[in-house]
């Protein structure tokens, strides 16, 4: 094999490896994983806000 056959592999495998991770990521059958996933930098921040408004409520009760 010589340098240019083995580019166009590495370019077919690319692809190939595109268009297979483009369709496991708009399968309809995950799109309720991904609304999950993007609400989870969220997650954290309701709960350090209760803990904190927590700990203010405790404190001022002293």
């Amino acid at each position: 094999m010589d340098q240019d056959s083995l580019r166009a592999l590495a370019t077919l495998l690319v692809f190939i490896t595109f268009i297979t991770l483009s369709f496991s990521v708009f399968r309809k059958s995950r799109k309720a994983y991904f609304e999950d996933a993007a609400l989870l930098p969220f997650a954290d921040d309701e709960l350090g806000r209760s803990v904190s408004h927590t700990k203010k409520v405790e404190s001022s009760n002293e």
